[in-house]
């Protein structure tokens, strides 16, 4: 787990403590792989794409719809006695790991290297 999910998972626990006695639930959505976002166009490499989704469990890619559904429930009175939980919305690609996803961020940080002045 990177320092900063660390974080911010610990932030959601803390908050989730101070204010649940207020009936304020706290929650943190944690996305996979959701095509047609500034993420997967960053990250990902269209090359991989196919190898991509075959690593990913449910055997596609996430929709913004996927993770506006999950804030819904969350929001909803179904999930009225829930609190401070991370909901991990990626097809099971977490289980998995990343490294599809890390050779598409390797390949833009070489880019950029390249591009950059001397």
């Amino acid at each position: 787990m990177s320092a900063d999910r660390s974080g911010i998972d610990t932030l959601m626990k803390n908050l989730a403590i101070e204010w649940g006695h207020h009936g304020i639930r706290v929650y943190s959505i944690v996305p996979g792989p959701i095509e047609g976002t500034e993420g997967m166009k960053r990250l990902a490499d269209p090359s991989q794409e196919d190898r991509f989704v075959d690593a990913v469990r449910l055997r596609r890619m996430g929709t913004v719809d996927d993770i506006g559904q999950a804030v819904v429930f969350l929001a909803s009175l179904l999930a009225s006695y829930i609190t401070s939980c991370v909901l991990v919305c990626d097809s099971g690609q977490n289980l998995a790991g990343s490294a599809l996803f890390n050779m598409g961020a390797e390949k833009m940080l070489l880019t950029q290297a390249a591009g950059a002045p001397g």
